[in-house]
């Protein structure tokens, strides 16, 4: 049998690649969930969720488009039942912080009788020069409708290097980390 695989579903994503880039660095084996990926991954075609998890003991689990959309939580649910079944003990989740649909969904994963950890992550900084405001940044107006309210905005690297210590190291199961940055900011 081949060595087993760290699945990293969203592994071209602004915390994915950068979850699958640091397991690489450690000489973990990584398989890349995602459409244009092989096997192909696509959240919302369950016809391909077994063939990505063939061979694989570990997951991070970052769920497409959001984990506050209607239906996320039911997903959530089915999958990681599936990667129970699959003998696949250990997954992470990104998750978000004080969205009550991104909670039902981690209560999910935790009833799956997997080994889990969960990563609330705030706002990312990549959002603006990596994500769908960098246009609006380049070009001087980003419009949002937040006045002042005020975020503990994060890095995906800081998420990145969490969610690979919880994958590698045993002591994160069972644990639930709120990533923020260091302090409150306007989106000003």
């Amino acid at each position: 049998m081949s060595q087993k695989v760290t699945l990293v579903l969203g592994g071209t994503g602004k915390t994915g690649r950068r979850v699958a880039g640091r397991l690489r660095e450690r000489g973990v084996a990584v398989r890349i969930g995602a459409r244009s990926a092989s096997p192909s991954f696509d959240w919302t075609d369950e016809a391909t969720w077994a063939s990505a998890l063939e061979n694989v003991d570990r997951i991070y689990v970052c769920y497409q488009p959001d984990l506050a959309v209607p239906g996320a939580v039911d997903v959530i649910d089915r999958f990681s039942s599936l990667a129970v079944r699959s003998r696949i003990k250990r997954l992470v989740l990104l998750s978000g912080r004080g969205e009550d649909e991104a909670e039902a969904a981690e209560r999910a994963l935790q009833a799956s009788g997997a080994d889990w950890t969960v990563i609330r992550g705030s706002w990312f900084f990549e959002n603006f020069d990596e994500g769908f405001l960098a246009d609006g940044v380049m070009s001087g107006s980003v419009f949002l409708p937040v006045d002042e309210v005020t975020e503990p905005f994060v890095s995906c690297d800081d998420i990145a290097d969490v969610a690979v210590a919880a994958l590698l190291d045993d002591a994160h199961i069972g644990k639930v980390y709120a990533l923020t940055g260091p302090r409150l900011m306007t989106f000003a």
